[in-house]
């Protein structure tokens, strides 16, 4: 089957350089991770790729071979003899292909001395070069060995204990003394996000599956395609510019070499998702401890005041903070290492400038376009760290890429994902590593997060009218609800009394001397009723916090009171406050004496006192 180079790609010769570069990348998908077949097919395929990556990617190659097929006539065989005879033969021009010229078919002399035609010295532009330069124009990215990087059993063993010497160190420092209480909570907390998360999750599969039903099937390659492919070097189906590099010996055995090391390694470009968004959420997890452990020496030596420390680390905006400061650090490591800690854990290869044979791939050019997709990845994978949108964004990239086999920053930076196993050691490591950070995380974010639903419910309800409100509203409008008038009481003659009922002279007994004091009275006990009831109860639900507040409020409006007083030393207890926990006890001990409960309470904050220190100087 001979057939032109758009043909064999499955494309329009009026195809945008996107459409070439999206069907290139599909071909590489399919053929770059395969192992040899023992016919040579990858091989083949990959040597096509080599030629149309070169021709399509060079404007001017690709507007010469398009006028020699836009001038010539008739069938594609005789479209493809028109090119061969023309722009090559005529310009003098070679194919980088050899083939056996011995007893061919006098119809095939054309094809045969162009494949013959292999030598330097018959390609004037190459006769100069020297053998580095000559090679290094090949395609580089098809040639690429496997990272070696971590592949020693002893360095992935070193790098797995660091790995969890610091998680270890960071729930050490982290993890509170009741711990048995803080897990109960953290575990209410993990089981409603995973229960919201699943819900978005199913809604975004769901409209994605309606539209996937209503819309047009995705391109593919064809049988026909791959046959065209697979016989491109005896059909000529190529053409070969002037600066066309030679096929030689060297750079076939760095092909061949490179293929092999893939097949060994177990190498996939099948789409992963969830290992993916695993690597990722590790990164981020294992970022954001440093970030703690930076935040706290900063605390600690008052570059940082309480309350900016506070606000850096709310769950609300901490997301943000952690996956916006990663976009240098990942495109540095990338740059640098060709990996972060999480793709190296799970296995997730990362390879530049994959479709384009003419592509910088210094340092420079890779940390640039390493930088430019963390920046989407966090601009449209994770919608800037946000909590609320993040998972809705993170549904809809898992849903692009099973069904167009890549996400929309690897189709812009020309990245190819690739997987391979990585290993029981980094398996484990990776997965509790993972788990063990997830648990700090909700040991240091269930608290604020809880306050934070509070204050929202206490604002909501502020800003509702009360009950008290709605009667005076009602008064005020002299008993008319929406505009209709309601009957009054009938006014009840008492001898003594007015016609209303009142009296007719001299105040009624029981009657204030001075009303707005009185009021004011009132409102006090009602506000230390509903401290008194409030207080314990969110002392119970583990808001510690917000419960800390409001038996302070308590303490302040009745000082005598040694329940209030044995409300804040619980509330600050619970969060570690124990030299301030122990004040409070002790005030509530001398309003009530003959409560024992307050002096084993004294004895627990002594005993964690002492923890913290040990736990402080390493002890």
């Amino acid at each position: 089957m001979k057939a032109t180079l758009y043909e064999a790609l499955g494309i329009s010769p009026t195809a945008s350089d996107e459409d070439v570069r999206a069907s290139l990348r599909r071909l590489i998908r399919k053929y770059y991770t395969k192992t040899r077949d023992g016919q040579g097919n990858v091989e083949e395929a990959l040597r096509f790729i080599n030629h149309a990556s070169r021709i399509l990617s060079d404007p001017e190659r690709r507007r010469r071979y398009d006028q020699e097929l836009a001038v010539s006539a008739g069938t594609t065989e005789q479209k493809i003899e028109h090119v061969v005879s023309h722009a090559m033969a005529e310009a003098g021009e070679q194919t980088d292909v050899r083939e056996a010229t011995a007893d061919v078919e006098p119809a095939r002399a054309l094809e045969a001395s162009l494949d013959a035609a292999i030598e330097p010295a018959l390609d004037p532009a190459l006769v100069d070069l020297p053998e580095h330069e000559r090679a290094g124009t090949h395609h580089p990215g098809l040639t690429e060995r496997v990272a070696a990087a971590g592949r020693s059993p002893i360095v992935t063993l070193v790098l797995c204990v660091v790995f969890v010497a610091f998680i270890a160190a960071a729930i050490t420092f982290v993890t509170p003394t009741d711990a048995v209480v803080v897990a109960q909570q953290v575990l209410v907390w993990a089981t409603l996000v995973l229960t919201v998360l699943a819900v978005v999750y199913g809604i975004v599969h769901g409209v994605a599956y309606l539209r996937r039903r209503g819309g047009p099937a995705g391109p593919a390659l064809q049988p026909q395609t791959d046959l065209a492919i697979l016989n491109w070097r005896r059909e000529k189906s190529v053409f070969m510019g002037t600066n066309q590099p030679q096929e030689d010996a060297s750079w076939i055995f760095q092909l061949r070499m490179a293929e092999l090391e893939r097949a060994k390694s177990g190498r996939t470009s099948e789409p992963r998702p969830w290992h993916r968004l695993v690597a990722r959420l590790f990164d981020y997890a294992f970022w954001g401890l440093s970030l703690a452990l930076l935040l706290s020496e900063l605390r600690g030596m008052h570059v940082v005041s309480e309350g900016v420390g506070f606000a850096l680390g709310h769950p609300l905006f901490a997301p943000v903070l952690i996956t916006a400061t990663w976009i240098p650090v990942e495109a540095l490591l990338m740059a640098a290492l060709g990996s972060t800690p999480g793709k190296w854990l799970f296995g997730i290869y990362l390879q530049f400038a994959i479709s384009d044979a003419y592509a910088k791939r210094d340092t420079q050019a890779q940390l640039k376009a390493a930088l430019r997709r963390a920046f989407r990845v966090w601009w449209e994978g994770v919608a800037c760290g946000f909590p609320l949108l993040a998972p809705v964004l993170v549904a809809v990239a898992y849903e692009k890429l099973t069904q167009n086999q890549e996400t929309d920053w690897d189709f812009a930076q020309d990245v190819l994902v690739t997987h391979g196993p990585p290993g029981v050691i980094k398996s484990i490591t990776g997965a509790c590593g993972l788990a063990a950070m997830l648990w700090l995380y909700g040991v240091a974010w269930h608290q604020p997060m809880a306050d934070s639903i509070d204050w929202a419910r206490a604002t909501v309800a502020d800003a509702l009218p009360s009950t008290e409100q709605l009667k005076g509203s009602f008064a005020a409008d002299g008993g008319t609800i929406g505009g209709i008038s309601l009957p009054s009481m009938p006014s009840i003659g008492v001898p003594g009394f007015g016609a209303a009922g009142a009296p007719a002279a001299g105040p009624p007994p029981g009657t204030p001397i001075d009303p707005a004091l009185d009021a004011q009275f009132a409102e006090r006990r009602a506000r230390v009723a509903a401290l008194k009831n409030e207080a314990p109860r969110l002392l119970r639900a583990g808001s510690y916090r917000r419960a800390g507040e409001l038996c302070r409020a308590w303490v302040d409006l009745e000082l005598g009171n040694a329940d209030a007083w044995r409300c804040l030393g619980e509330a600050l207890q619970a969060q570690g406050l124990h030299q301030d926990a122990i004040n409070a006890f002790r005030k509530a001990k001398q309003h009530d004496p003959a409560d024992r409960s307050l002096d084993a309470a004294i004895e627990r904050s002594q005993q964690g006192i002492v923890a913290d220190f040990l736990r402080r100087h390493g002890r």
